[in-house]
């Protein structure tokens, strides 16, 4: 069937969407939410047998919904109405929630229902529960409805009497300090993550945005006080006990999300510094951006990086503690990240805030191979990455640096780097892609520019298992599998094999010149006279919106430029 998507952007529920239909034999075509009248001409080039938009911030012309079935995912139950349903449900304390599939009307959110799915609420963030709970409803609804619209006898139900919640604004969102308690400012941040965050006029020399929480349960201080830092986050004081607050945003239209501290870097000298090693143990609530665990022969790496994105710091600290757990006594080393993101590679925000964003760009992707390199020249312990969220660019291949690489079902991988201004890459890819799939398809996969569902990376080779429908079933089946091979009579040969050969001085030298050779293609990227990565950067992080669909997304568009 010919399906047609309608986005806002392409995120990260499009892009699963996309794996999943594709890889039932659907033809799917994406068109960007760019201008109505683009909207039309899409449908009217590709003559879609259904639409769907699984994200949008305006009306879809009455002309696309009145001529081709159009269904719409909306992040609530049936009966729930208006544009900031998951942020009311959380700002409320639902303890169920859902996702329903409607079909288009005249009405926002009023249209017949085709299918819904219902999920305890998890006290989180609500971009968490939006790529987890909701994804995987979502993902439900539109499979059970397009067998639905194949079977062409199916008749949706009228949705039910609704309530209709308006734009949720700032004035439901601001903390008040000397009255919240510590559930009530996460539950505020929490129902603002990731936009629009919680507006703050008060505790800092500037109105800033918060974004992205965590409980303290140990440090105190008066409500609203900031009483520490941490990793570039800070901890402010609430009734009863602490946040902590790791990014920000100042009030103002060139703005861009950062890490606290490059927002407020005054309060560095300001309140005192708390640091946590990733290794030691702590037994309160607390911020912590990595941490290591053992469990018998088995060392787990979990690192908590906000949307995936890694910075130059962060990836010295995660070399750092891939470091320890290599002089530890354990015969595995697991990388987990977090269960939204494995990794996304270099910190383009980051990168962008920086005096000079060429030279952060190369200290960033210089820490990200130094990081890869630690992993790579670990010769007598097995090394693997367990993917429990999604993954892009120098994530992907952050994870290929290890021995075996398993997912969880449902995460989708962006295995290139050409959608930021046509990056080379490096990270080793060069050694660990071709080594995986030979360099033709390593090739067709770099060029591709599309999601890979886990499901398909498995399939050619990518990586090298995938189970688990949820974070948690995946971890508790990643573990078995490891305890399983390390106390196997086939780990001992394996270990011998790995260490014949990351010891050989042919190997090392075969490494040495994958990352210089990469590392010269990028220093064209961020120095030479092609601005294309430096443009494509400014774009991306401060989000402006496509004049066009790119025609990598929009079959329709090049089946139209061809003629």
């Amino acid at each position: 069937m010919r399906i047609l998507f309608l986005c806002y952007r392409f995120n990260s529920l499009s892009q699963r969407l996309y794996c999943e239909l594709t890889e039932r034999g659907h033809e799917v075509s994406v068109e960007l939410d760019v201008h109505p009248d683009l909207t039309v001409e899409a449908v009217e080039l590709y003559k879609p047998d259904l639409v769907i938009a699984p994200f949008l911030r305006r009306k879809i012309p009455s002309e696309v919904w009145k001529k081709v079935k159009t269904l719409i995912i909306h992040p609530g139950v049936r009966g729930d109405r208006g544009p900031s349903a998951l942020d009311w449900a959380i700002m409320r304390g639902e303890n169920r929630w859902g996702v329903t599939l409607i079909e288009a009307s005249d009405e926002y959110d009023a249209g017949d229902v085709w299918a819904w799915r219902e999920f305890p609420m998890r006290f989180a963030r609500k971009s968490s529960i939006y790529r987890l709970e909701v994804t995987e409803g979502a993902v439900e609804c539109v499979l059970e409805a397009v067998e639905k619209f194949e079977s062409g006898n199916f008749t949706p139900e009228p949705q039910r009497e609704g309530v209709w919640n308006p734009k949720m604004e700032q004035s439901v969102r601001r903390i008040d300090w000397e009255r919240d308690t510590t559930r009530d400012v996460l539950r505020k941040i929490y129902a603002s993550d990731s936009q629009p965050g919680v507006l703050e006029q008060k505790i800092f020399d500037k109105e800033v945005l918060l974004y992205n929480a965590f409980p303290e349960e140990e440090l105190k201080g008066r409500p609203g006080q900031v009483i520490a830092h941490r990793d570039e986050a800070v901890c402010v004081a609430t009734t009863d006990g602490a946040v902590w607050i790791t990014h920000m945003r100042e009030r103002s239209k060139r703005s861009i999300k950062l890490p606290a501290l490059r927002v407020l870097p005054e309060l560095s000298d300001s309140v005192p510094e708390v640091q946590i090693k990733p290794w030691e143990k702590v037994e309160f609530k607390t911020y912590r951006e990595i941490v290591c665990e053992e469990e018998g022969d088995i060392g787990f790496i979990h690192f908590n990086f906000y949307n995936g994105a890694m910075s130059t710091e962060q990836c010295q600290r995660l070399k750092e503690a891939v470091r320890y757990m290599k002089n530890r006594p354990v015969k595995a080393i697991v990388l987990l990240g977090q269960e939204d993101f494995f990794s996304n590679g270099m910190n383009l925000n980051t990168i962008e805030h920086a005096d000079s964003p060429p030279d952060e760009s190369w200290r960033n992707i210089n820490a990200m191979d130094d990081l890869c390199e630690e992993i790579l020249t670990t010769p007598d312990k097995l090394t693997v990455a367990g993917m429990q969220g999604n993954a892009g660019a120098g994530g992907v291949f952050l994870a290929l640096t290890c021995d075996t690489v398993f997912a969880r079902e449902g995460v989708v991988l962006n295995p290139h780097y050409k959608n930021i201004g046509n990056l080379y890459g490096s990270e080793f890819w060069t050694y660990t892609l071709p080594k995986r799939l030979g360099w033709e398809k390593g090739k067709e996969v770099m060029e591709e520019r599309m999601p890979l569902s886990s499901k398909k990376a498995f399939e050619i080779g990518l990586i090298d298992g995938v189970f688990g429908r949820t974070p948690s079933e995946f971890r508790e089946i990643l573990k078995e599998k490891i305890k399983e091979f390390v106390n196997s009579p086939e780990f001992e040969e394996f270990i011998k094999r790995k260490i014949s050969e990351r010891t050989s001085p042919r190997w090392k030298e075969l490494i040495k010149r994958c990352r210089e050779e990469e590392l010269e293609h990028m220093k064209l990227n961020f120095y030479g006279f092609d601005t294309s990565y430096h443009i494509a950067r400014h774009y991306f992080v401060h989000r402006i919106p496509h004049f066009r669909t790119p025609p990598y997304l929009a079959i329709h568009r090049r089946l139209s430029f061809k003629g």
